[in-house]
């Protein structure tokens, strides 16, 4: 069995442009990613998988009821931010049967790297924003969600519990200029 998702692609239309060709196969594993990774921590595993459960469960005709459609509400920005901050820097690339590649083609132009990782940090930075608001959230609203989630007075602090992540990938100047806008050793 595949693990749930909680995002499909309209819930991406707030935080970035996506093509409508993109294949959701491809976000997929950055948004289990950062369902692991953001989500439970704060969530804790027992409300995350029951939040995944009945969002799988719900239709248009039966939707999710009130305190569950609040809480997904408040997981989207997370999870959709933290998504895009995964996948940002490899949406240029194409694993082929020889090699990963990086997709272009006579009409367009890649973009350079380093812009594809500043992208990736404004995201990452915009996720622990809105994890921030779901733990004061979730503090205000933890008796609706009783024997998932602890009590207010058994949550920490909402402050994030580090600071955003780097890009991991190689931000090196042009060939020949060392007058690069980001400085080296960051």
């Amino acid at each position: 069995m595949n693990p749930t998702t909680l995002l499909v692609k309209d819930d991406f239309k707030d935080y970035a442009d996506l093509p409508e060709s993109l294949d959701m196969d491809r976000l997929r594993r950055h948004i289990l990613a950062a369902q692991l990774n953001r989500l439970q921590p704060i969530l804790t595993e027992p409300l995350l998988n029951e939040l995944l459960r009945l969002n799988a469960l719900a239709t248009a005709a039966a939707p999710l009821a009130a305190p569950w459609s609040e809480l997904r509400k408040q997981c989207v920005p997370v999870a959709a931010n933290a998504s895009l901050a995964r996948y940002w820097p490899f949406s240029q690339t194409t694993v082929t049967s020889h090699s990963t590649v990086r997709k272009t083609s006579q009409y367009s132009e890649p973009i350079d790297g380093r812009d594809l990782a500043r992208q990736a940090l404004i995201y990452d930075g915009d996720a622990l924003t809105h994890e921030v608001a779901l733990k004061v959230w979730l503090k205000v609203n933890a008796s609706s969600f009783a024997g998932f989630y602890p009590q207010p007075a058994d949550c920490g602090t909402a402050q994030p519990g580090r600071a955003p992540s780097p890009v991991v990938q190689a931000i090196y100047p042009a060939a020949g200029r060392f007058d690069s806008p980001i400085p080296y050793g960051r």
